[in-house]
């Protein structure tokens, strides 16, 4: 079932089990099954992080909706820092991966993840590599060909991704993620990325096919995936994402207040709704103040100070967040 996004009346639904975080979610695959009170005992929530730099505003908005559904839902919870498969997939140093991987770890925390009721863990994982091997079998080059990262030309194109090898080590350890509650004793997972990662949800279903179908082959997983994929926070200077990858694209938690006023501030026409959408998912207001930044922007031709205003506020705001990752410095 290939993801579709969630209409007005699915989102009735939605919000019903998820409360105002439903809002975070554009795009819903078979979600609702697994989000069943009858299902939700069975359930394990699975999400993850790569850690090739510091979160971008809308690496940000996604940890920070993690946090929410972590209250709202009281379920077991996976959080995957995917150290291994960044190594693989990103030409990024191994030291930097490590280092940004544990101030993820802390970060997650300090935003209000119980670690207690969520297993954080990276891919140097006994467990999950044991998985990636078991379950690879049941795939082909084909398949990760035609499930595969709707960005990957343009990370090519500034010099970002790892060998065509090392990109499906990474798919396959991702995917070894989403299949792992199964080998703990649930039965529905709930996936949970931003909508450019639902080939991981394709390929699990692939997998899960294809073991139930493998006779003595089988690794007896009787078992259904549902997905709901966050807003993509669209990039600054009309990048499609913004993304920690391509600099130019986003602002992220390494910047200083200076730098994070800089672009933010900056009066760039191609990059004022990506500013909106960062304030919308990432700066921890409420509804009203939310709204409020909504209509300044709408009007901004005819009240261009209130647009600057909302968007000083903003910065104020992230410079909090960012202060907050630092002191999860390792």
């Amino acid at each position: 079932m290939p993801a579709t996004r969630i209409d007005p009346q699915s989102a009735e639904v939605v919000a019903e089990h998820l409360g105002p975080t439903a809002a975070r979610f554009t795009h819903s695959d078979n979600a609702l099954t697994v989000l069943d009170p009858k299902a939700r005992e069975s359930m394990a929530v699975v999400t993850g992080f790569g850690p090739t730099n510091a979160p971008t505003a809308g690496t940000l908005s996604v940890m920070l909706g993690t946090v929410e559904l972590q209250r709202r839902l009281a379920v077991k919870m996976t959080v995957v820092i995917s150290d291994l498969g960044a190594w693989n997939s990103r030409n990024v140093a191994w030291s930097t991966l490590v280092q940004v991987r544990d101030q993820m770890f802390a970060f997650l925390v300090a935003l209000g993840l119980d670690p207690d009721t969520a297993r954080l863990r990276s891919h140097l994982d006994h467990d999950n590599l044991t998985r990636a091997g078991r379950i690879a079998r049941y795939l082909s080059r084909a398949d990760f060909q035609k499930h595969r990262e709707s960005l990957l030309e343009l990370y090519a194109d500034h010099g970002l991704l790892g060998s065509e090898t090392g990109v499906v080590v990474d798919s396959l350890y991702t995917v070894a993620d989403v299949l792992g509650p199964f080998d703990n004793g649930a039965t529905n997972v709930l996936m949970v990325s931003g909508m450019e990662e639902a080939y991981f949800t394709d390929l699990a279903r692939l997998v899960l096919q294809r073991q139930a179908d493998a006779g003595e082959l089988s690794l007896g997983w009787r078992s259904r995936i549902g997905a709901l994929y966050f807003r993509v926070l669209e990039g600054l200077a009309g990048y499609p994402k913004m993304s920690k990858s391509i600099q130019a694209s986003s602002i992220h938690l390494n910047m200083t207040p200076r730098e994070i006023n800089e672009r933010v501030m900056s009066d760039d026409e191609a990059s004022q709704p990506a500013v909106l959408s960062a304030i919308e998912l990432s700066s921890g207001w409420d509804a009203a103040d939310i709204t409020h930044a909504s209509q300044a922007f709408t009007e901004r031709a005819a009240r261009p100070n209130a647009w600057r205003e909302a968007r000083q506020e903003f910065c104020l705001s992230f410079a909090k967040f960012a202060e907050t990752w630092r002191r999860c410095t390792p």
